[in-house]
């Protein structure tokens, strides 16, 4: 049963987010005041790596609240709702006082811009933490025991019962945020592997645990979106940036980060709360029903502007082997997404994948240089989740493919068949 669990959650998991890099202090050009508030566990409190503290320190919320006083607009920064070992039941529990209006809590939040949340560690990590703190030594381990442990923790991801809880508290706590200001842009992080060295040692796999424990917490932040028209939730992942240089982003003998590896996670925040406040525009997922040649198809597509938008892999992969194919690579040398028509496409995995989201999210136009048969296009692009999402309209005109929209039915139709018609085009 577990493994077929963890294959089913699995099956869930959204692509990778892109890493990119970032200069925090040039890039905002947002000019209201913004009044930030932080909810979370030890490591929205600051507890570092390897020091044996409880409390506030200086953690990835200080890096980003630096990050928006460097660019001028930060008005406050709060922590009262950071604390270090709280689970996501108690933090439920806490922020029942958002929903009093009379409330410190509630005047606090009713005011923010911002939120941030990390939570649900300790409610899983609970006996490695305890583990991992009695041990004075690499030496000193006991891998047997830190096996047994490790494989405790991964199996209440797939038990049906502990990860459900701590994303039903989850949304509990976003809802609760909401009810005090609907208005609000929350962003709620995705954990990384804490011990990457120790999960080795013991031969038992924690990042893929980590990353289906993330499914549950990205489907609390769409479950929440669903429910409140026009809430701006934004998941953020932290894996793949912290693994980058695990070394130096983790004390291995601790579950926290190293300063370096707070600000790695204050950056993955960074990126899409400046997307986010800086003039960005909504993009939904597409509702509308598309079709390839008649064949229904299920994509991951944005509606931005009255206009859909496509991965360019997932275009050239669905219509591969008709009259109007072509290949999609990268040239490094030029910094250029190169097109090459009449080409078979040649799939490099991962395209077509939905991940299921049926929340808004923030975006912003990229500046990514699309050629085709060395001819550089002009194309609206959009960064989504570290991808870049291109107007199908561009595409079909670039390649001249027909692409048609039924209003009765509320279908995009895409038609190698045929030649581009700006009259039918959406």
């Amino acid at each position: 049963m577990r493994i077929t669990s963890r294959i089913i959650i699995s099956i869930c998991l959204s692509a990778s987010i892109l890493s990119l890099s970032v200069s925090p202090a040039l890039a905002f050009n947002a000019s209201q005041p913004i009044d930030y508030v932080a909810f979370g566990d030890s490591v929205a409190a600051g507890v570092r790596g390897g020091v044996n503290e409880v409390g506030s320190t200086f953690g990835y919320t200080d890096d980003l609240a630096n990050f928006l006083r460097d660019s001028g607009v930060l008005s406050s920064f709060n922590e009262d709702f950071c604390k270090s070992g709280i689970t996501a039941k108690t933090l439920a529990a806490n922020t029942a006082v958002l929903n009093d209006s009379t409330s410190s809590g509630y005047k606090l939040v009713r005011k923010a811009e911002i939120a941030t949340l990390t939570i649900g560690a300790n409610d899983l990590l609970a006996p490695l933490y305890a583990y991992i703190g009695s041990v004075k030594s690499t030496s000193s381990t006991d891998t047997t025991k830190l096996k047994a442990i490790l494989n405790t923790v991964t199996s209440q991801i797939y038990d049906g019962t502990t990860a459900q809880a701590i994303g039903a508290n989850i949304e509990t706590i976003l809802q609760n945020i909401l009810n005090a200001n609907p208005d609000i842009k929350i962003y709620v992080m995705g954990y990384y592997n804490p011990l990457p060295l120790a999960s080795a040692m013991a031969s038992v796999d924690l990042t893929t645990p980590l990353k289906d424990f993330n499914v549950y917490i990205q489907k609390a932040v769409s479950n929440v979106a669903a429910k409140n028209a026009g809430a701006s939730i934004s998941f953020v992942d932290t894996m793949s940036a912290i693994s980058v240089d695990s070394l130096n982003n983790l004390v291995m003998s601790d579950i926290h980060p190293t300063p370096a590896g707070y600000k790695v996670i204050a950056c993955e925040f960074w990126k899409q709360v400046k997307i986010n406040i800086d003039g960005a525009v909504t993009a939904a997922p597409t509702k509308s029903a598309i079709q390839v040649n008649g064949k229904s198809m299920a994509f991951e597509a944005y509606s931005i502007n009255d206009n859909n938008y496509f991965k360019l892999r997932d275009i050239a992969m669905a219509i591969n082997e008709t009259g109007k194919q072509f290949g999609v690579s990268w040239d490094s040398q030029k910094s250029s997404i190169v097109i090459t028509s009449k080409t078979k496409y040649t799939s490099v995995g991962g395209e077509m994948a939905c991940s299921g989201n049926t929340a808004n999210v923030g975006t912003a136009k990229t500046s990514a240089v699309v050629c085709l048969d060395g001819k550089t296009l002009s194309l609206t692009a959009y960064n989504i989740g570290g991808y870049n999402y291109i107007k199908l309209r561009d595409v079909a005109s670039a390649i001249n493919f027909g692409v048609k929209y039924d209003e009765k039915t509320s279908t995009i139709g895409v038609d190698t068949t045929a030649g581009y018609s700006t009259q039918s085009a959406n």
